[in-house]
């Protein structure tokens, strides 16, 4: 997986824009669901309750952010580590976790 690959996954998502954050690739919808920081991660806007699923079926792939924004539910992930399909599932459950109820309506 590589940045270009989750960027893709994240812009085929309604209503989903890319920006830059601090100089990086961010995607918001319209608030920021995913980031790409540094070479090989991205971090998730999920849910805590998600975050911990996440962590706890693929520990080799995800992991909280060390700092206040992992107990909010920022999410670290491998890209290396992840396949196409867990990709889309975390991305797409990050999404869901700022997109207006209209945006979540039109991808069903």
């Amino acid at each position: 997986m590589t940045p270009d690959d989750i960027a893709a996954i994240a812009l085929a998502l309604p209503g989903t824009a890319e920006s830059a954050h601090f100089g990086k690739r961010d995607f918001r919808a319209p608030k920021i669901f995913l980031s790409l920081p540094s070479p090989g991660i991205a971090n998730l806007n999920l849910a805590p309750d998600q975050q911990s699923m996440f962590v706890e079926l693929y520990p080799e792939v995800f992991s909280p952010l060390p700092n206040a924004w992992g107990l909010r539910g920022w999410t670290a992930f491998r890209l290396d580590a992840c396949t196409d399909e867990t990709a889309r599932m975390a991305v797409e459950a990050a999404w869901k976790t700022v997109a207006p109820k209209r945006l979540r309506d039109a991808l069903t």
